[in-house]
């Protein structure tokens, strides 16, 4: 779940582990029903779906991103760091 907002990334393992849920899939570590259902009842519940391979394109926006973060992407900017 995002920080801001209602967005909300589905991904088999930690994210980055793969490229993204058609690479999990395709490895077996993500079950396409599974994937429906999940997506599905995040959308009920209010959240728009972000696919994890858009979060890792480069940000160029306004934010208050740390002075460390060298690159700074979609995923740092709504989601953060752990």
């Amino acid at each position: 779940m995002s920080k801001f907002g209602s967005l909300a990334l589905v991904c088999a393992d930690n994210p980055s582990a793969f490229l993204g849920t058609e690479e999990a899939q395709v490895e077996g570590e993500l079950d396409g029903a599974d994937l429906t259902r999940i997506n599905q009842a995040l959308v009920e519940l209010g959240y728009v779906v972000i696919a994890e391979e858009l979060l890792e394109s480069d940000y160029n926006g306004p934010s208050r991103l740390p002075s460390h973060v060298q690159r700074p992407t979609w995923w740092a900017r709504f989601f953060g760091f752990f």
